[in-house]
């Protein structure tokens, strides 16, 4: 389980990066939030393999920021489609809920 939660956090660092050199060039400070939400996603993809105790806040920060950053942007474009967001929460509550069935209570 905690396997598929780091490749599954990478990933979503990976779309994250991608959302920053997306913006990059007309909103450096979003893009420095998507890059900020996916190097927290990274050490947290690397903690979730490693007996460091506090990956799950870790793996949470990185995932409240990647969303923020996808909705902060959605508002800046004027473009805010709510079933984007709710699948892309539903998705980081998916990895996160693979994370805390692999580590365990």
């Amino acid at each position: 389980m905690l396997l598929l939660a780091a490749l599954a956090a990478a990933a979503y660092a990976f779309v994250n990066a991608f959302g920053a050199w997306m913006v990059s060039r007309r909103q450096p400070a979003l893009a420095g939030l998507f890059m900020l939400a996916a190097t927290v996603l990274i050490v947290a993809a690397a903690a979730l393999i490693s007996p460091i105790p506090f990956a799950r806040a870790l793996l949470a920060s990185g995932l409240v920021l990647a969303s923020l950053a996808s909705l902060i942007n959605a508002y800046l474009i004027g473009q805010v489609r709510w079933q984007n967001h709710l699948l892309r929460a539903a998705v980081a509550l998916l990895i996160y809920l693979l994370a805390h069935w692999g580590i365990g209570s």
